[in-house]
């Protein structure tokens, strides 16, 4: 019995060792790595940016992760636009991220956006969601000096299928307003990201919908205005989610599929990580989504930042000057803008969307304005009640609106839409956008043949 007892301490002896270096026994739960595409600014003359990788783990392992990775041109230039690199990255053990950096060369040229390929390979326990990853390179040289042109407009859709807005990145399909809820968005064929922007106490530009608080989504509370980036961030964007449903309270903890994401409770799903469930900056996104199209909706300023100018700004060193809108409810934000970015298409603000709506009543034509890229409006009053007052809501998408504004080459793109029944009928009457809070489920009507489109 002596020798057994010496024996069986021996061996579990052994056994501790080896899983303490990780080299033998059970191993930890495979990971899935990703490298996060990115663009960033290319830098003034002289100036050598960065343009930084976000590589990240789903799940913490116990020996280090190497990823080796090696740069080649597409449309940039390396030597002249970038350096070429190769080399390797380490993520120690027990975390969850690393960075690979690729130096950027600036220059004063105006040109669109260069792009290069990451090509990447690992080592360890852990597999990459993809071998090669797409940089961008902004273009932040363009002169904001002149209105931009309305003809061509390039958000008519001319007959065609109208764009499918994902309102917050898809209310009821995803978490809103999260880097997960866009990237799912445009991943199942979202046209158009939607997002609306606030500025922090400490005036960052992040993207949240409610002037209220934070506390309908996420497991804080207090406005945005009033937080700092740093609190913001430690909020979990998706806390109050379930899938389908969007913003739900009081069931139970396992419908919250997402909850805990975030804070890092729970794995995120492979190829996203706790980031992607938080309120993000619009930076994030700008350089997160350079290829998709994007309608920033302006809210109310507190009046104690430099709220469009920074937003200017940014969207200038982005180079967002072609496939995105700036919209604002308020009359004033949306002239300011403006004012300070001539250059960026702006959609109509509402007082003037009513002043054209009551024109079109009495005249039959709608108004041409050169200054706006496009008409974002309600399908009838009921959505800006307090603005029409009635008993019966009064139609405002209709036919003969669409002609007209048509006409005067200016698009109509309807909000909220998240009926079926209702989209079919916006697309009858032919209407260039529909923003919904359904995006997979004004994707699945488009997909099907236009002449038999149906909700069944």
């Amino acid at each position: 019995m002596k020798l057994k007892a010496i024996t069986a301490t021996l061996l579990t002896l052994a056994l501790l060792q080896a899983c303490s270096d990780g080299s033998n026994g059970p191993k930890a739960t495979p990971s899935a790595l990703t490298v996060v595409p990115t663009a960033t600014p290319e830098g003034a003359p002289g100036e050598m940016n960065t343009l930084r990788f976000r590589v990240t783990l789903t799940e913490p392992q116990r020996r280090d992760i190497e990823v080796s990775y090696e740069t080649s041109a597409d449309t940039a230039t390396a030597g002249q636009d970038y350096l070429d690199t190769a080399g390797s990255i380490t993520i120690p053990a027990g975390s969850l991220e690393g960075y690979i950096d690729v130096e950027l060369i600036g220059d004063a040229q105006e040109e669109p956006g260069e792009t290069l390929t990451l090509s990447i390979s690992t080592s360890g326990n852990a597999t990459a969601t993809s071998t090669t990853v797409t940089g961008t390179i902004a273009n932040d040289d363009s002169a904001c000096d002149a209105p931009f042109d309305i003809v061509p407009n390039p958000w008519l859709v001319n007959g065609a299928d109208p764009l499918n807005f994902a309102h917050r990145g898809g209310v009821t399909d995803f978490p809103e307003n999260t880097l997960y809820a866009y990237s799912e968005a445009a991943l199942a064929g979202a046209d158009v990201l939607e997002m609306d922007v606030f500025q922090t106490l400490d005036n960052h530009l992040v993207i949240l919908h409610d002037a209220a608080g934070v506390g309908r989504t996420t497991n804080g509370e207090g406005r945005i205005v009033d937080l700092t980036l740093a609190e913001v961030k430690a909020l979990d964007a998706a806390y109050w989610f379930i899938p389908g449903e969007g913003t739900q309270r009081d069931r139970p903890e396992e419908d919250y599929t997402f909850r805990g994401i975030a804070t890092g409770d729970k794995v995120p799903p492979p190829g996203y990580s706790a980031e992607d469930f938080r309120i993000p900056t619009l930076e994030e996104a700008l350089a997160r989504f350079p290829d998709e199209l994007i309608n920033v909706e302006l809210k109310e300023d507190d009046g104690q930042g430099d709220y469009e100018r920074q937003m200017a700004d940014l969207l200038l060193s982005y180079g967002r000057l072609e496939d995105l809108i700036v919209a604002s409810f308020d009359d004033t934000v949306n002239g300011s803008f403006k004012a300070l970015a001539p250059c960026i298409p702006t959609s109509m603000p509402l007082g003037q969307g009513l002043t054209a709506f009551t024109l079109f009543l009495s005249t039959g034509e709608f108004p041409a304005m050169p200054e706006h890229i496009a008409a974002q409006i309600p399908p009838d009053a009921s959505q800006i009640g307090d603005q029409i007052p009635g008993d019966d809501p009064i139609p405002i998408v209709t036919a003969a609106l669409v002609e007209a504004a048509h006409a005067v080459n200016m698009p109509i793109q309807v909000w909220t839409i998240n009926s079926c029944e209702e989209m079919l009928r916006m697309i009858d009457l032919g209407v260039d956008g529909i923003m919904t809070d359904k995006p997979l489920l004004l994707e699945s009507v488009l997909t099907q043949p236009p002449g038999e489109r149906s909700c069944n």
